[in-house]
């Protein structure tokens, strides 16, 4: 039960919820001198074992797809085996969550002389996906970039133009800031 339950998270990873309620976030590295890149190449190495991303090849090819409409929107091109600045590397993790609330009903009275009332606490169980966009520089291959995206997994069915639409938003938040500098 427990792997139906995350492959459907996973197949449900670039359908947060209400694409505004992801948070995003990036980090780099300040000595690297961004305007130097104008070539890619995807990484060719093995993945972690956890790397939710790499278990569900569609998935990650459609947000392949919107990182490289991305960056060619940004005036990046694909570079060859032999001749690229940066590589990229996606990979992603789910993690199920609990929110818990607790409401008082009824009663009367302040501190200690009050009688009465009830509560009840109320338990959620949620996923929440985290979207990670790394890129390392070629010469160094140190880690110059960071990119994620942060939010509730939703549910429910997406035709393939909406799933790529939805990747293409996702990705689209966390490439905003790339390169440094680029704030909106």
């Amino acid at each position: 039960m427990k792997n139906v339950t995350l492959f459907f998270s996973v197949l449900l990873l670039v359908t947060f919820v209400g694409c505004s309620s992801i948070s995003t976030n990036t980090d780099y590295d300040p000595t690297v001198d961004f305007t130097k890149y104008k070539t890619y190449m995807w990484f060719a190495g093995e993945m972690p074992a956890d790397d939710e991303l790499g278990k569900y090849h569609l998935i990650k090819k459609r947000i392949a797809n919107s990182v490289e409409k991305s960056l060619e929107a940004k005036g990046y091109t694909k570079g060859t085996q032999e001749n690229y600045d940066f590589v990229i590397i996606i990979h992603a993790g789910t993690k199920e969550k609990i929110q818990m609330n607790t409401y008082n009903y009824g009663g009367y009275g302040r501190g200690w002389t009050g009688s009465g009332g009830m509560s009840t606490t109320d338990v959620n169980y949620y996923d929440e996906a985290t979207l990670i966009v790394d890129l390392h520089d070629a010469a160094t291959k140190e880690l110059a970039w960071r990119g994620t995206a942060t939010g509730i997994i939703g549910s429910g069915k997406k035709t393939q133009e909406e799933a790529q639409a939805d990747a293409d938003e996702v990705v689209n938040k966390i490439m905003a800031n790339f390169p440094p500098g680029t704030e909106k």
